[in-house]
């Protein structure tokens, strides 16, 4: 009897252990396959000692560069469809934060401070024409923000695409609020499990991409999946009351040219909060105009094919009325 007891107990032991080494394995594998099957779509450039992944569509001398900017946890290649609308006209650029998709970690602390100062860097290296649209999705939003605050004179206008606020941490309703601080806390937890190949196994991270569609959507994937990207989405996230604290220095742009999308598809007890603090970022400018698009989640609105017209529409209107302006 003992002997079954001590046998039981090896296979409760030892089951689990095996489960992860096995996981491990998986994601091992299946990560370098990724690798290989999705290398990155443009050129790393070195920043402030960090390999960032740039990449570029349109002429350089096609007007002002379009910068877009990703959301906390998202990629480069989340922008394709938004790319693929403004490349026959425009000099459209993206790129990957320290850390992050296919961009080299530097080990260091992070937040929306440090990503503006390698933005400055990054455009002036490059080949960016200014004065810069900025197009920020949610954190990417603080990040124009504040660096059109930092550096007036090198920005051409802003657009939002469902951008955070701020203060949303403490001016949704309070079940958000919690669910807000959880958000913050699991790209640490996603980066332990990605080890695993948990996260891996059954698409957990698909809703960070819903909207994209074939090569974009398998490109990112193949990052989110990785403990690298996990990572570099869990400094930022550490960074985040240092990115709000600045981005609530930021009174005014003057009259400098501002669209703020909105995306419609939020819970129904969150939307009277979110779209007061989506009028109040619109406000930040005389200049501005603010679209609710119908239908759109927060990740649809900047990476589904179905509204990246809406989100083309709005670069193009800022960017003209910056054209006509300086």
């Amino acid at each position: 009897m003992k002997r079954v007891a001590l046998y039981v107990a090896g296979l409760i032991v030892g089951l689990p252990l095996t489960l992860l080494v096995l996981g491990g394995i998986y994601q091992l594998a299946a990560a370098a396959l990724d690798r290989s099957a999705y290398p990155m779509a443009g050129e790393l450039v070195t920043v402030d000692g960090v390999d960032l992944h740039l990449h570029c569509y349109g002429e350089a001398n096609a007007g002002p560069t379009i910068v877009l900017l990703t959301g906390m946890g998202s990629l480069s290649s989340a922008w394709q469809p938004v790319m693929d609308g403004l490349a026959a006209t425009h000099h459209v650029c993206t790129y990957d934060r320290d850390g992050t998709g296919w961009s080299s970690d530097s080990g260091k602390p992070r937040d929306a401070l440090v990503a503006v100062s390698r933005l400055r860097d990054l455009a002036a290296n490059n080949g960016f024409r200014g004065p810069y649209i900025l197009v920020g999705h949610s954190y990417g939003g603080v990040v124009a923000r504040i660096f059109a605050d930092t550096y007036p004179q090198l920005t051409g206008g802003i657009v939002l695409v469902d951008s955070a606020h701020q203060d949303m941490g403490q001016r949704f309703p309070e079940e958000a609020q919690v669910a807000f601080a959880d958000l913050l806390s699991s790209f640490g937890l996603v980066e332990k499990l990605n080890y695993t190949g948990i996260p891996r196994a059954f698409s957990l991270m698909a809703p960070a991409v819903d909207g994209l569609e074939g090569e974009a959507l398998a490109a990112s994937m193949s990052r989110l999946n990785t403990v690298e990207h996990m990572r570099g989405s869990a400094a930022e996230a550490e960074g985040w009351e240092r990115s709000a604290s600045r981005a609530r220095q930021v009174t005014t742009f003057g009259e400098m040219p501002m669209y703020v999308l909105v995306a419609s598809d939020w819970p129904e007890f969150m939307v009277p909060s979110w779209l007061e603090m989506q009028s109040e970022l619109a406000a930040l400018s005389s200049n501005n105009r603010i679209d609710v698009v119908e239908g759109a989640n927060h990740s649809q609105i900047a990476m589904d094919k179905r509204y990246a017209p809406r989100v083309v529409a709005a670069i193009r209107h800022v960017a003209d009325q910056a054209a006509r302006t300086n």
